[in-house]
Parts: structure tokens; C-alpha cells; sequence
């Protein structure tokens, strides 16, 4: 066979194939967009470590704010304003809804994992790591750390986002970083039973266990802070085991101020 000839037939098998799968897509669009949806299926990712919006919910907000799915045509379900709508949760923080092989409409949740749980005298929030706050549940609650007090955040209690003055954004960071210490290490991690705000943003710290009350500062050079808590009961505590302080002072640089 002459190469032009062979050339020739090469480009029509191509051009035969290409337009088989340009009729076949063509002719499985047209079939699906008359295929309805059969149902929805929701999934709340992570949902073993607490439960702040549930399968319900997700339904009756779809419902509410989207509308109705079953019946409607696949090609016409908003994917995007679902995961529009549920993404503006407070506590969600990513959604993924697409249409699954049996006509199903499948909505995958994210939920917001709080770290922190700031218990204000005016408003309380959850945070997560990036000190993203959001409203308190009276549904659910998480089982987290505590500050409680008089904490700076000035949002009213339906907020939810970043704290928007700058310097309360960063104390809550400093919280946040130093709950992380707290809880990674073996020492500290089950040995601080409260932490209390002052209106300065300065925390008081009550241990566990003992009768001391230590005056902490700020939440900012917290290992040092730690490691003169450890000073303390290591070498001071001990000689005053019978009548011990009630107040140590250890948010002044080199400085253990016992009263």
C-alpha cells in the first residue's frame, strides 16, 4: 500500500472515531439530562469527634435555601449553591456536593473542629486552630479546653469569623499556640484545671491540684512561663509544704514572686 493511500485511511479512522465519541457523549448528555434525581445521601466528615451540624439539618437548609431535589432533573440540581449555602455554615468549613452514578445527589460536610472554648461573661465562642470563632451550640457541645473570664473578644454572640480588631486576633492566636503546648506535653497536659482572663487580657492559672494560684501574664512566652512553674515546685514549694503560697507570680522575665 502507497504511503499516501495509507496516510489517507489513517486520517479516516481518526476522523470516524472522533465523531462516534462526539455522538456517544452527545447522546449520554441528552439521556442523563432527562434522568431525575432519585434521592440524597449526606455525609458529615469527622463527625466521631463531635457533631456540629447533623444529617437533618444539612437536609432542611438544602431544602430551604436550594430547594427540592427528588424528581428534579440531574442537569438542573445546583451543585454549586448547595455547597455555596452550606459552606456559609458557621460551623462548616468546606462542602462537596456532586451526582453519583445511581441519580443520587451526594453532599459531603466538613466540620469546623474547634480547639479552644472562650466562656465569656457577655458572649462565648468556639475557635478552631486558624482562630476562626463561631457561636455556642446549646445542642452540642465539645469536649475542649476552657478560658473563661473576662475574654477581649468584643464580636456579638451570632458572629462567626476572625476577630476583627487586630491585637484581640492575636491574643487569640497566643491562646491557641499555648493550649497546643499544653497539650502536647506530658507535664502540663492534664495538670491545668482552669485558665481565667483578666480584663487586660492577662491569664490566672489554677492547677489541678495544689492551692496556688499563678499569676501568668499574657499568652506569650509561655515555655519560659511553664518551665518557672516547674522552678517553683522543683525548689520553693517544698520548703513551704506546710504553709504554702497562694499566689505565684511568674509573668516578670527572671522574676518568681511568691506571696
Amino acid at each position: 500500500m502507497k504511503p499516501l493511500v495509507r496516510n489517507l485511511l489513517l486520517l479516516g479512522i481518526v476522523a470516524v472515531s472522533i465523531a462516534v465519541v462526539v455522538i456517544l457523549d452527545k447522546s449520554n448528555t441528552q439521556r442523563r439530562s432527562l434522568l431525575t434525581c432519585q434521592g440524597i445521601k449526606v455525609e458529615v466528615a469527622d463527625s466521631a469527634a463531635g457533631t456540629f451540624v447533623n444529617v437533618k439539618e444539612i437536609k432542611n437548609l438544602i431544602l430551604e435555601e436550594v430547594g427540592p431535589w427528588t424528581g428534579v432533573r440531574l442537569d438542573s440540581v445546583k451543585l454549586w449553591k448547595i455547597e455555596e449555602v452550606l459552606s456559609g455554615k458557621a460551623a462548616v468549613y468546606g462542602c462537596q456536593a456532586y451526582m453519583g452514578g445511581e441519580g443520587k445527589l451526594n453532599v459531603i460536610v466538613h466540620q469546623r473542629r474547634p480547639v479552644v472554648r472562650f466562656q465569656g461573661e457577655k458572649s462565648s465562642f468556639y475557635a478552631d486552630a486558624s482562630g476562626y470563632i463561631f457561636p455556642i451550640k446549646k445542642k452540642y457541645s465539645a469536649w475542649v479546653p476552657i478560658v473563661d473570664g473576662a475574654i477581649p473578644i468584643g464580636e456579638p454572640m451570632e458572629y462567626s469569623g476572625q476577630v476583627k480588631d487586630p491585637k484581640t486576633r492575636k491574643w487569640v492566636m497566643n491562646i491557641i499556640d499555648m493550649l497546643d503546648f499544653i497539650g502536647k506535653s506530658p507535664v502540663w497536659k492534664n495538670a491545668i484545671g482552669q485558665i481565667t482572663a483578666n480584663a487586660d487580657g492577662s491569664l490566672t492559672l489554677i492547677p489541678s491540684k495544689g492551692q496556688e494560684v499563678f499569676i501568668f501574664g499574657q499568652p506569650v512566652d509561655f515555655e519560659e512561663k511553664f518551665s518557672k512553674i516547674v522552678q517553683y515546685y522543683e525548689n520553693i514549694a517544698p520548703a513551704k509544704k506546710e504553709k504554702p503560697y497562694k499566689t505565684v507570680n511568674v509573668r516578670y522575665k527572671g522574676q518568681i514572686i511568691c506571696k
